[in-house]
């Protein structure tokens, strides 16, 4: 019987295709620093290189497909005011499955692991999900805009996100259940770095059943559910419950609404796993506050723990203009739902307001915009945040690409005096190469 399976197993790998991908990337940036980054006094600009090998494999026999991907990258910071090498190690394994026809199983594991910038080595809140990474049971649209540390230039900082999915067709025409289940950790791995970003971890799963009832309608039902842990004491658990209808306008242009709630139980941050007070009157977690929800005027003593009601509503009109000339896509989207917050283990109703674009100049030129802004509703309090950015890309040749990206972020939060703003304009050159092993 092992005898059977092994060279079964055998047969299927050898008649697999395996293909590789071998890629070097190198960024020049300018940035804006904070004086709290790395000494009392620092110039307002900096420039940074980044040197980013890529290899890649991907194995395919049909009905089974596995890919694997690394990229370091490896940072040279402030070269002409504080020089010093970074290094970040980003990973990803991804396999996807048909075992019979009408079911699909998939599986990924991304890491990132080293000394992170959260505003230029991570995507711009506010953009698109990437569809290549999208998995079945996962609600696609916008990345939520996450709040960014205060005086932090780079952390030494974990993101590990493992995930098993399933989607399928067999309850009937017009039916697709899919779901996914999985465990995320990300956040500071070192003391100081947690008093910028706090470490957190534990599972989530979700569940979609959509249903086509006609060409230009599809209707779903979306369960979810967070549990998420905080190195400053503070938890967070979320169900969500929503509805959603997409409707197709015409050829060019859909609607999308959602309509749900969420009951989210939390636990504030406690004062022993805070750091020590210096007699500052600083709050734990990089000057952060610890209460979980406020209206209003705060109380004297807030619950340790809070059980809260929460909306969870979407928006969304997505609009293309097909030409050869200049190919276009937008999507606007508006939100309501409950964000928890990664500075602090806050759990509130957050809106968030999105616009992207992307328009595709013939075969070699891409330009992409990005803006968005979000905030605490309900009278909940939480930080305030306007994001934007602008990339192009031109494929100078099958194996040579240029890119650039320029982004900014206004941040004011509740518990610091002066709002911030960063930015950062990034040109990079890639060279490719993919082939058949």
């Amino acid at each position: 019987m092992l005898d059977a399976a092994l060279a079964t197993l055998w047969l299927e790998v050898a008649s697999a295709s395996v293909t590789y991908e071998a890629a070097a990337r190198v960024d020049t940036r300018l940035r804006s620093m904070e004086a709290q980054a790395t000494a009392t006094d620092v110039p307002p600009v900096a420039g940074d290189m980044d040197l980013v090998p890529l290899l890649g494999l991907k194995l395919d026999d049909g009905s089974a497909v596995a890919q694997l991907e690394y990229a370091p990258r490896i940072s040279f910071r402030e070269a002409t005011t504080h020089p010093r090498t970074e290094v970040q190690h980003v990973g990803r394994l991804r396999g996807d499955w048909r075992p019979q026809r009408g079911l699909t199983l998939h599986g990924t594991q991304e890491f990132v692991l080293g000394q992170v910038n959260l505003f230029t080595n991570l995507p711009l809140g506010g953009s698109l999900d990437d569809p290549d990474t999208a998995l079945p049971g996962d609600t696609a649209g916008d990345i939520p805009i996450q709040p960014l540390p205060d005086g932090a230039d780079s952390v030494y900082f974990l993101s590990s996100l493992t995930t098993l999915a399933a989607e399928t067709v067999w309850l009937g025409p017009g039916l697709r259940l899919s779901g996914s289940a999985g465990f995320s950790a990300s956040g500071g791995l070192d003391a100081t770095a947690q008093e910028a970003v706090p470490f957190q971890y534990g599972p989530r799963a979700q569940a979609s059943l959509g249903w086509a009832p006609a060409p230009r309608h599809t209707l779903a039902t979306t369960v979810g559910f967070t549990n998420s842990r905080f190195s400053t004491g503070a938890s967070a658990m979320v169900s969500t419950l929503t509805g959603a209808w997409t409707h197709r306008l015409d050829r060019r242009s859909s609607l999308e609404a959602g309509v749900g709630v969420g009951v989210a139980y939390s636990v504030r941050a406690t004062e022993d796993a805070a750091a020590p007070d210096d007699g500052t009157g600083a709050t734990p977690s990089g000057g952060r506050r610890v209460g979980t929800f406020q209206v209003g005027d705060a109380p004297e003593v807030e619950p340790p723990a809070r059980l809260d009601l929460l909306p969870d509503l979407t928006l969304a009109w997505s609009h293309r203009v097909p030409s050869r000339a200049a190919d276009f896509n937008g999507r606007v989207a508006a939100r309501v739902t409950p964000f928890v917050d990664r500075l602090t283990g806050l759990v509130y109703p957050r809106a968030d307001l999105t616009l992207n674009g992307t328009w595709t100049l013939g075969p070699r030129v891409r330009l992409s915009g990005t803006a968005g802004s979000a905030f605490a509703v309900g009278g909940a309090v939480g930080d305030r945040q306007v994001v934007g950015g602008v990339g192009a890309s031109w494929t100078v040749s099958r194996w040579v690409s240029l890119e650039a990206d320029t982004r900014t972020a206004w941040t004011r939060s509740p518990d610091v005096e002066a709002a911030r703003m960063v930015w950062s304009a990034t040109l990079g050159l890639s060279v490719r190469q993919t082939g058949i092993l």
